[in-house]
């Protein structure tokens, strides 16, 4: 029920070229309850279906200094059951009613969502609210949930040599920011977490005014809001000061080097901070066009120089997110052929430079006209149009901004974006790794 990271959701859907510059990208609507619940309603009534999301403004970032992993500790004990909905009940209520139910824990957020027939909506939103107001933790339910998440961490990162790497490369990147903390929290935090930590956190965090619920599918702004207001508009909102993020000072640069069993392959990553939407939206979209031109396979002209002219590299990718309360974050990696050493960061430095120039017009245009595709899809889809939008809204942007979005993307300029990559490779704070398998330091 974990997902750390949600690099790339942002630029699956990313442009719609239209010709109304006034139209609509998405047909979004929102309204706030009195107790300060933000609720974002997404129309499609192809199917009886909606999606239910419920995204709380709390995620590794809000957790106190040694309490790591607290965040996603209370995601599993969100399914444990309430004063109403004893033990597992809240599971086999969605599964005898055809739903489908899940979480995840992020570094800025927590999520919770159901899919379900629009036959369905109501009870699910009775059972989500009953949760963000009577949980009930037991003591044997803690210890039970909590060996879990020790468990999954044991397995995804421990028991994970790239896992383990880009955990400390993270760490390397963000040094003392909250981004550099491991959404899992370390096994040591993990291990000395108690119930009241949970019930701590559960208490100051979900909260109405502290989340955003989106309804996607065949529900109109009318019935969202008297559903709205039946099962969520009695729940008391709650005050608390909110995680506040330092400014990064002047840019540095770092490198980190590990060598580690069962590493077949040598691998090259850098790791940028990068501004999100809601620090600088102008660049945030230039970031957006741009990782999509040097992440087209064998199309992309870093690939074309990299891997079939200077056969220096087996594969690269390329990511970026935006969607962050705070700084957002880029990364390039690297399958290197031969050795990693300074010849083969000349090389990279070199493909970089060449492959921001050889953007032009024409092809900043076909980047965007090839991403339609995917915000047609997108659209179609209310359960990855809620979690993108419920993302963004909950990460600070506002919803005339969404329903901006393509217009805003139609006025990035091909100056904008090689702004953009300039920013990130001579003035972004950077992380280099380097991971050799064990044996290899290519000394």
């Amino acid at each position: 029920m974990i997902k750390i990271k949600f690099i790339g959701m942002l630029f699956a859907f990313s442009l719609f070229v239209i010709n109304d510059v006034q139209a609509k990208t998405f047909n979004i609507e929102e309204f706030y309850l009195d107790n300060g619940l933000q609720v974002v309603v997404i129309e499609n009534h192809k199917a009886p279906i909606v999606k239910q999301m419920l995204f709380y403004k709390a995620g590794a970032v809000d957790e106190m200094p040694g309490k790591g992993g607290i965040a996603h500790l209370l995601e599993h004990l969100m399914f444990r059951g309430t004063n109403k909905i004893k033990g597992q009940n809240f599971n086999k209520l969605m599964e005898e009613n055809g739903a489908e139910s899940n979480a995840f824990t992020s570094r800025d957020v927590t999520a919770y969502h159901q899919f379900v027939d629009v036959s369905r909506l109501e009870l699910a939103m009775f059972l989500e609210a009953d949760r963000m107001k009577n949980l009930d933790i037991s003591e044997d339910d803690f210890e039970t949930e909590k060996n879990i998440v020790f468990q999954e961490r044991k397995q995804r990162i421990d028991n994970n040599p790239q896992a383990v790497f880009m955990e400390k490369l993270n760490k390397v990147l963000w040094q003392d920011h909250p981004y550099g903390k491991p959404v899992t929290g370390s096994d040591e935090e993990i291990l000395t977490l108690k119930r009241e930590d949970a019930k701590e956190f559960y208490k100051k965090y979900y909260a109405p005014n502290n989340a955003v619920l989106v309804l996607a599918g065949d529900v109109d702004k009318d019935m969202a809001k008297k559903l709205a207001e039946k099962y969520y508009g009695d729940i008391r909102p709650n005050s608390f000061n909110k995680t506040m993020f330092k400014e990064e000072g002047r840019n540095y640069r770092a490198k980190m080097e590990m060598s580690l069993p069962d590493i077949e392959q040598d691998r090259f990553v850098r790791l940028f901070v990068a501004p999100s939407f809601v620090q600088n939206a102008k660049m945030a979209y230039a970031l957006e066009i741009l990782v999509e031109y040097l992440n087209d396979g064998v199309n992309s002209p870093l690939y074309q120089k990299m891997v079939l002219k200077d056969k220096s590299a087996l594969g690269i990718s390329l990511s970026y997110n935006g969607v962050s309360r705070s700084y957002g974050d880029f990364a390039l990696s690297v399958v290197p052929v031969g050795c990693l050493d300074d010849v083969f960061e000349k090389k990279l430095d070199k493909a970089w430079k060449y492959s921001v120039n050889k953007l032009n017009e024409n092809e900043l245009e076909k980047v965007k006209q090839k991403m339609l595709v995917d915000l047609v899809y997108l659209q179609d889809n209310p359960s990855s149009m809620a979690a993108l939008v419920g993302s963004l809204a909950a990460s600070g942007l506002d919803v005339k901004m969404l329903n901006n979005y393509a217009q805003s993307i139609k006025e990035v300029s091909l100056n904008d974006v090689r702004e953009a990559a300039d920013y990130l490779w001579r003035k972004a704070h950077q992380a280099t790794g380097m991971l050799y398998s064990e044996g290899n330091n290519n000394e």
